[in-house]
């Protein structure tokens, strides 16, 4: 015993040095200046636009939810064939459009002349009210002319560096840089975009995700420099409860900003605000909007 005991001396204090200077040395993330205007306020982000209330990732999703007055756009962008960035989620136009195909068998020209709000109904496919209503799958630069204004979390769908290059000319282009987080379950897009594009907030990849929630387990997270800036998560995963508010706690001692997806009832709404979430990402950003007490001007908007 005594033998195994002095050979586990010498790694234990190893790694206990090791942590000790990770942790004197690491450094929080730095809150990015897309942040910077909210004050701290809880956030409304409308996930697709809003796909609970309109055909999502569409143009016209987009601007009804900036009227409705959320405080982030979240939407998905790929490459068409003709390497033009689309705001689409899917791989192929079959679920939201009256065609078939995959995206990247398009141009932006034909994904244009879809009809993006053919299979949207709210009662279950009794009713189609936005079909024939000229929605089309929308260009990235449409959206960015459109709304320059309003903040948006974009996800990147495929692991493509032509994708991150596009994305970053595109943000230059338009000088969105610093209204924008970029998300991805691609960690290689991520780090590239990084470096493409440094200073521009990043989400966290489900790997920085993991590392980040076992460091947190171990009660090591204090060590943990992160490379991003939000950590967006759901509040339960694989039966695993994820949103805790020692875990939310956590996450912001890191300088981390975190967001709940998707979010789409008040009670659960209420519950994960009060554990101290600090964006809800929701299909239905008007029932958040409510809770939070903020006119929805939903009035103003008609069909």
């Amino acid at each position: 015993m005594l033998r195994v005991a002095r050979f586990l001396i010498a790694p234990t204090l190893l790694v206990a040095i090791t942590l000790t200077v990770l942790s004197l040395t690491s450094k929080p993330a730095q809150t990015p200046k897309v942040l910077n205007s909210f004050g701290g306020n809880p956030l409304v982000i409308a996930h697709r636009g809003g796909r609970g209330l309109w055909p999502e990732n569409s143009l016209f999703a987009f601007q009804r939810a900036s009227a409705l007055g959320v405080d982030m756009l979240e939407m998905d962008i790929r490459l068409s064939s003709d390497g033009q960035l689309v705001v689409i989620h899917d791989e192929t136009v079959d679920r939201t459009t009256d065609d078939e195909g995959p995206v990247a068998n398009f141009t932006l020209a034909q994904l244009q002349q879809m009809d993006a709000g053919y299979n949207w109904s709210a009662d279950g496919g009794q009713s189609y009210p936005y079909r024939d209503q000229g929605i089309g799958i929308p260009s990235f630069e449409s959206v960015l002319q459109a709304e320059p204004e309003i903040a948006k979390v974009i996800e990147l769908k495929t692991a493509d560096t032509a994708l991150v290059d596009k994305l970053c000319e595109s943000l230059n282009t338009y000088s969105q840089r610093e209204r924008v987080i970029i998300a991805s379950y691609y960690e290689s897009s991520l780090q590239r975009l990084r470096e493409r594009c440094p200073g521009v907030a990043t989400s966290a990849s489900p790997n920085s995700v993991r590392l980040f929630l076992a460091m947190n387990w171990l009660g090591i997270s204090r060590a943990l420099s992160p490379s991003y800036q939000v950590l967006q998560i759901p509040p339960r995963h694989s039966g695993m409860e994820l949103a805790s508010s020692a875990l939310i706690k956590s996450a912001q001692a890191r300088g981390l900003n975190v967001q709940l997806w998707t979010i789409n009832e008040q009670p659960t709404m209420r519950k994960l605000l009060d554990l101290g979430a600090e964006g809800l990402i929701t299909d239905y950003p008007d029932r958040a909007l409510q809770l939070l007490g903020r006119s929805t001007r939903i009035s103003a908007l008609s069909d």
